[in-house]
């Protein structure tokens, strides 16, 4: 066997585990960005539907009047 074939794909390797290792912690960063950004947003529909709510009983009081 020719000894830099070898060492070629010993690089190659090498570069896959560099390249993963250097994704991993990316995609957990956009994994728990996603996660909070989608508690953020429910909290928020809630807010609004209570809103929405308090709104159409106010207009339930002032038609009864």
């Amino acid at each position: 066997m020719n000894p830099i074939l070898l060492f070629d794909t010993f690089a190659c390797r090498s570069s896959e585990v560099v390249r993963h290792r250097l994704l991993r912690p990316i995609l957990i960063a956009l994994l728990l960005g996603s996660v909070t950004f989608g508690l953020n947003s429910c909290a928020t529909a809630r807010g609004f539907g209570q809103d929405v709510e308090t709104t159409g009983e106010k207009i339930e009081d002032a038609a009864t009047r």
